[in-house]
């Protein structure tokens, strides 16, 4: 039975669950616009607007992150196009999208 293409898309995209909550809460926190389908559209790339600067979102679960070169340039590709400044935000969250607090008592 061939795989239906709305399933192979869904196994391509790389977001989980507490990436796509935490991009919507970091939106809401910074009183931004997201971006539909979390910038994959033309026209509208990048995660988040907050009307100078265009943001590039990035979370993850796991104790520490590696920043990747192809993220910054395409967040100031991205930005430089539209006139903004580029941004990259980096969450560290749990699997609800709360972010993690390392504050001893």
């Amino acid at each position: 039975m061939p795989e239906l293409p709305y399933m192979l898309r869904r196994q391509q995209h790389r977001i989980g669950k507490s990436g796509r909550n935490s991009e919507k809460r970091l939106t809401r926190d910074l009183e931004g616009r997201g971006r539909p389908a979390s910038g994959a559209m033309a026209g509208a790339k990048g995660d988040i607007d907050l009307g100078s600067v265009l943001m590039e979102a990035k979370s993850t679960t796991q104790a520490s992150m590696s920043v990747k070169l192809d993220w910054l340039l395409k967040i100031a590709r991205e930005a430089r196009s539209e006139g903004k400044s580029p941004a990259l935000s980096v969450s560290f969250v749990d699997r609800r999208a709360s972010p993690v607090s390392t504050a001893s008592g």
